[in-house]
């Protein structure tokens, strides 16, 4: 019978000891995790939305109280096929919100390192000398594992997997906060576009004035004030067109930035589009507590004090014996001889398994002092959650506020400017009749310039009130944390210069479901 070799039988041993003890410590692990186990705080939530009734300064918002909030393209609420393009742009161009989408990545290799804490360490290592005549050469396998049996590890885990939700949310709170800046930036442009008209329209007004005002000096039959005065207001008017068209420039080039472009790239693509926003006719508010699963950064408020209460039980663990198992199987020796046969030897082998413990003891304070730092750093980011909560509902309720005040501020405007012009036209029709001096002229036409002025602001002040509420709703996200894709071309990028597999593709990334090697351990609590 032949003879079994020894270094066989040696890391048959080996493999034994190493496979007990990792089959016992997984018994073990699965059944103590210190610390705390998360749950979402409480917040306090109003029980409806405060909407203006009809009054004299407040207009009624017309709302649909027990309907759902609309996730998604809140904008196409607009009419405005403008404004449509712009955010598909945006989605698919901004860099910041590239940058938020890469942030997600990054977490969930970070998850990865996190779930390799659980498995052993296994470490191959080898050195060959060569000599005249022969050559010399080790080879030898380590492997090292530290059981988890207070859970430091799978609260680890527990913390990564709520940041990488916590990344998600922040990306789709990015997006959110986009859409919204972008409609912002568009309304402000076509405000811009209105005021612009506004002040052209009173110029022309004020030239006909002025030529009255040259006319009737000429032929004697008023003086050089009133001339003067006509002069005047006209250049003043005139004056007020280049700061105007400065404002629209500004608000043009923010727009192409947000669009991942350079500026002027707004003007080229969309600056001869003449598309006017009317509000929507109603508002799908929904219920408060919808408020609260609808809105991004409440879920990333939410996430990040998982991830924080996960970190206590981290620090925790540090309190108690840590125990490990080590393990080596190698040939410290083989000699490859180049004289005679080339025989090749092996002169030795060696195995070995150990076990052993650590445990805290002068350093036991400071371990003590960082669970006190963590579960303050804990208790700092349920207050967060529950600020977040009560900014989103003093969102809501001033959006609503804004748009029932300036909706109403706009009706009494649209009168006025009836009245104001017909006092221009009559003050003019006045003056160049020589029923009344040029005074009454200047103060109607000045009237007049004013509330147009405020009335395309009131406008805009409605238009800027639905896109905050949309926002504040948590319009343009479903609630759903499906990962974000990256372009094509930057994935072609990033893998040229890394290994990354398959970590690019959404598809192969868990969406808002935990790993299985949590959804195990989890399932052994």
């Amino acid at each position: 019978m032949p003879r079994t070799p020894r270094f066989a039988l040696r890391s048959t041993s080996w493999l034994r000891t190493f496979g007990i003890g990792l089959a016992s410590s997984v018994l073990v692990s699965g059944c103590a995790v210190v610390g705390p186990d998360f749950q979402t705080p409480e917040g306090t939530v109003t029980q409806q939305w405060r909407v203006e009734k009809p009054g004299e300064f407040a207009e009624a918002v017309n709302a649909v109280r027990d309907a759902q909030i609309n996730p998604v393209q809140w904008w196409q609420s607009f009419n405005d096929p403008t404004l449509n393009r712009l955010l598909d742009l945006a989605a698919s161009q901004n860099l910041s919100l590239q940058s938020a989408a890469l942030r997600v990545y990054q977490a969930r290799a970070q998850l990865g390192i996190s779930d390799a804490s659980l498995l052993p360490s296994v470490v191959g290592s080898g050195q060959a000398v060569e000599g005249n005549s022969s050559s010399t050469r080790n080879a030898l396998i380590q492997a090292n594992w530290e059981l988890d049996l207070w859970g430091k590890f799978r609260r680890g885990i527990e913390s990564s997997f709520a940041s990488y939700q916590a990344a998600i949310a922040a990306y789709y709170a990015a997006d959110v906060s986009l859409a919204a800046t972008v409609a912002d930036t568009y309304v402000n442009i076509r405000n811009a576009e209105a005021l612009i008209r506004v002040a052209k329209s009173n110029l022309k007004l004020q030239s006909d004035s002025l030529r009255i005002a040259q006319a009737r000096y000429n032929a004697g039959e008023t003086s050089l004030l009133a001339l003067s005065q006509a002069r005047s207001r006209y250049q003043q008017t005139k004056a007020s067109i280049p700061g105007l068209n400065a404002q629209l420039r500004r608000y043009q080039n923010a727009l192409s930035t947000l669009l991942g472009q350079v500026p002027g790239f707004y003007e080229a693509q969309f600056g001869s589009t003449r598309n006017q926003l009317q509000p929507p006719p109603a508002l799908n508010v929904g219920i408060p507590r919808d408020l609260l699963r609808r809105r991004p950064d409440v879920a990333l408020a939410e996430y990040q004090a998982a991830s924080q209460s996960a970190l206590i039980g981290v620090r925790e663990a540090q309190l108690y014996p840590s125990f490990s198992l080590s393990g080596m199987f190698g040939y410290l020796s083989a000699t490859v001889s180049y004289q005679g046969d080339n025989s090749f030897k092996w002169s030795g082998s060696s195995s070995s398994a150990s076990a052993g413990f650590n445990f805290p003891i002068f350093w036991r304070g400071a371990l003590v002092d960082q669970v006190r730092v963590q579960d303050a750093q804990f208790q700092q980011a349920v207050l967060n959650y529950q600020n977040t909560v009560l900014e989103a509902q003093a969102e809501v309720d001033n959006a609503l506020m804004q748009i029932a005040t300036s909706r109403s501020t706009k009706k009494d405007l649209d009168r006025a400017v009836r009245a104001s012009a017909e006092a221009a036209k009559l003050a003019l029709d006045q003056y160049e009749a020589g029923e009344t001096d040029y005074n009454n002229v200047i103060v109607a036409q000045q009237v007049l310039l004013n509330v147009e002025l405020d009335q395309v602001r009131a406008q805009t002040e409605t238009l800027l009130g639905y896109v905050a509420a949309f926002k504040a709703l948590g319009g343009g996200w479903s609630g759903d944390l499906a990962v974000p894709s990256l372009p094509a071309e930057m994935i072609s990028a990033m893998k040229n210069r890394t290994d990354w597999g398959t970590a690019l593709t959404p598809a192969a990334i868990p969406d808002a479901t935990m790993p299985r090697l949590v959804q195990t351990l989890e399932s052994k609590q």
